[in-house]
């Protein structure tokens, strides 16, 4: 047998719901935030795939010998953990702004994460997600 081996890190995007791995279209497991499962397989070539509720990572293909281990790793959307924080930030200073100097137009500050959000979650659903292999060094 050969086995995929898939690393979850710790994020604050998405923390708590499961991500749904799929081998060959086929639903293998879920994996939670901040662990590592292992998936049995046979040898071969296999299409690996990890989604969340309707958004997903590509398709990504991987070629497995008998009695080998190939680690994948999934996470959110690239630098998903920057941009979140930061406009939970923005979202914050622009209450804070309008509380003690009375300015208004600070919430227009989230319009460029609004937008990608807005893309993740409709034309760009099925990178939302990122599943790549790690070389083993």
């Amino acid at each position: 047998m050969a086995t995929i081996s898939i690393t979850r890190p710790r994020e604050i995007n998405n923390s708590l719901r499961d991500y749904i791995i799929f081998i060959d279209g086929h639903k293998a497991g879920n994996i939670a935030n901040g662990k590592t499962k292992d998936f049995e397989t046979t040898p071969g070539v296999h299409l690996i795939t990890a989604k969340i509720d309707w958004c997903s990572s590509p398709d990504t293909t991987i070629t497995i010998r008998d009695n080998e281990t190939k680690i994948l790793k999934v996470g959110g959307f690239k630098n998903g953990k920057f941009i979140m924080p930061i406009g939970l930030g923005i979202f914050v200073l622009h209450f804070v702004v309008s509380y003690f100097f009375d300015i208004k137009y600070t919430l227009f500050l989230l319009t460029p994460f609004f937008i990608l959000l807005i893309y993740y979650l409709t034309l760009g659903r099925k990178h939302y997600l990122t599943l790549e292999e790690q070389k083993i060094s």
